[in-house]
Parts: C-alpha cells; structure tokens; sequence
C-alpha cells in the first residue's frame, strides 16, 4: 500500500479527538493556494493552510468541518492563523456530537440554514421562472370563431 493510500484510509477510518490546543471550525470558503478561510465557534475567522500530507488526496468544500492546530499570535509572522489536522467527515461529526465534544455554535448555525432552505422551497413557485426577453411573447386566443381556426396574436 503507497503513501497515498495509507493516508487516505487512515482519515476516513480514524476518528480523532481534538487536544486541548487544536479547535473545531467550519470553512467558509477556499482561497486558492491550499489556503481556506475558516471560522471557529467564537466567531473569529482567520485563514489557514493545508499541509502537503492531504494536497490531491481529499477535497475540503465551503462548509464542512475540520479541526484546526491554531497558531499562537505571537509565533504568527502573516496572515495564516493556522493549520489543517484533520478534515472531518459526517461520521466524525456524529461521533463528536455523541461525545460532546462539538460546539454549540455550530449546531445553532446548523438549525438556521436548514429554516433558510426550507422558507426558500415553501415561497419558490412557477412565477420565478425564467422568461427570455429576446423573443416576442405570442398568446393563442383559443375563443371560437366562424372558421374554428385558432388565431395568433402578437404582443
């Protein structure tokens, strides 16, 4: 089995536990350059990389979740906050709440998308749709006539 593999398998099997010193946060968006934009649950957002070990081996996605080994003010020289120890998956997620080890913030912020998501289905209707401007709307005015030919009526 190559690096490759054994890396790969040892973090979708392996479910670890944060230390004291690393913290659990949420991506908020990818900034190119292995580097990610993530918010812990206090609330501060800071920008942290991902170390080679993980590059072309896993995907880390606007939205999920990882465990973060923070870098202390004093030894930061830039703008990055941190590192990327482990990416969790929705298993780890589970096990974490199960635990309860994960932060209450998250799940707060968990609830609310969900309402979102379900007053955006509830107000959508065939109204949204798109309609395209570049061409003339035409009705069909299906009333009888004499002939009982449908006659076309431009707008």
């Amino acid at each position: 089995m190559g690096r490759k593999q054994k890396t790969t398998n040892n973090l979708v099997k392996s479910i670890s536990l944060p230390t004291e010193r690393q913290k659990i946060a949420k991506v908020l968006n990818g900034r190119g350059k292995n580097l990610f934009e993530i918010q812990f649950s206090d609330g501060n957002i800071t920008l942290c990389t991902l170390p080679p070990k993980f590059r072309n081996l896993i995907w880390v996605k606007r939205g999920s979740y990882v465990i973060i080994n923070p870098i202390s003010e004093t030894e930061r020289a830039n703008k990055i906050g941190g590192e990327i120890e482990h990416v969790l998956f929705p298993e780890h997620v589970k096990h974490l709440k199960s635990e309860g080890i994960w932060p209450q913030e998250f799940e707060i912020h968990e609830e609310n998308d969900k309402i979102i998501k379900l007053r955006n289905e509830d107000t959508s209707n065939s109204d949204d749709l798109f309609v395209n401007t570049n061409r003339h709307g035409i009705d069909y005015d299906t009333s009888s006539s004499e002939n009982d030919d449908e006659k076309m009526v431009e707008k």
